[in-house]
């Protein structure tokens, strides 16, 4: 850790741990000129501890939503989006999103923010749903954590070692960025081909990842809201109009048929610069989305767009750094 780390974690050790850091927090808040909120962003929360499927610890998420449970006004996303067009956003107000879902937003997180009282939406890929199957990013991460190959070619011609686990966690990293690159049609076949390649062994524990849709109702009436996130994880952006349009509105299709009520607020698959268009924002218009996410870093005010509202936050493990930094991120979105 290195000497600015020590710091921080010292001074925000001792604003929270002396009460301050709440006043803190709210002279942050209601100094706002007007409200421009943050939107979280979580995907996996367990206690696996596996590095090739990296998740938040249970009692880190824990910790993190009872501070944000004492100091800030969770809105389901739908509302903050609505509340920031009329004007009337709580000057405290945040919400939280759950991306792809996986299994254990029902099994560690519902629990968590039923307690608290806290709102919450997941975006389904409803492609998965239901299924034994994986997104492909996961397929990836599982072959390698049970790889037998020595080596591994990734890319163009890059000959990568396989020998210990932080070289195969480095070959992960090289591998999902790369076919992050590969044209969507190439993407599955090259991932199969990685995966046949890396000889992977019996899996250790194989279980199911994603929701069911019988979870997916359970997480409703736990008070989820339930938004779409495509039906297979594809880059929008990369696609034809009618294959987008198969894609976002098929997923929308899927929910309101699971769940018999519409849904209303949508997320981007990467959600980066260049992974949406505008020719994919007017199809989630069309397909009658209220509101939809990013993964653009930011604040959200009453002059951004509904259609491309700004996700982020900190990933601090230690509670009062997080604290210390979400109040930072709250107040300038950086």
């Amino acid at each position: 850790m290195g000497l600015r780390s020590t710091a921080l974690r010292a001074v925000s050790g001792t604003l929270y741990h002396s009460g301050l850091l709440g006043p803190v927090t709210r002279a942050v808040t209601y100094t706002k000129s007007r409200p421009r909120l943050p939107i979280l962003t979580f995907h996996r929360v367990n206690d696996d501890h596996d590095p090739f499927m990296p998740s938040l610890p249970t009692a880190v998420f824990a910790g993190r939503m009872a501070h944000i449970a004492r100091h800030y006004a969770v809105l389901p996303v739908e509302e903050l989006a609505l509340r920031l067009r009329q004007g009337r956003a709580p000057r405290n107000a945040l919400a939280l999103t759950f991306d792809d879902g996986y299994r254990d937003n029902l099994t560690h997180v519902a629990p968590i923010l039923k307690r608290l009282g806290l709102p919450a939406t997941i975006f389904l890929v409803t492609g998965f749903i239901g299924t034994p199957n994986a997104l492909w990013v996961d397929r990836v991460a599982m072959a390698f954590k049970i790889a037998t190959a020595r080596r591994v070619v990734v890319g163009h011609g890059r000959m990568l070692p396989l020998g210990t686990v932080r070289e195969r966690l480095l070959a992960l990293d090289a591998a999902l960025a790369h076919l992050k690159r590969v044209p969507n049609e190439d993407r599955l076949p090259a991932v199969d081909h990685l995966i046949s390649a890396l000889h992977p062994g019996a899996p250790e524990r194989p279980k199911r990842l994603m929701l069911s849709w019988d979870e997916v109702g359970a997480l409703r009436g736990l008070g989820f809201s339930i938004g779409a996130h495509t039906v297979t994880h594809p880059i929008l952006s990369r696609l034809a109009p009618a294959q987008a349009w198969e894609e976002i509105q098929g997923s929308k299709a899927a929910i309101e048929k699971a769940l018999g009520e519409p849904v209303s607020a949508f997320a981007y698959p990467s959600g980066g610069v260049g992974d949406y268009n505008a020719t994919v924002k007017e199809l989630v218009r069309a397909a009658g989305f209220s509101c939809a996410v990013t993964t653009r870093r930011g604040l959200n005010d009453r002059d951004t767009s509904a259609l491309e509202l700004r996700r982020g936050g900190p990933w601090e493990l230690h509670l009062p750094t997080y604290a210390l930094k979400l109040a930072y991120y709250s107040a300038t979105g950086a």
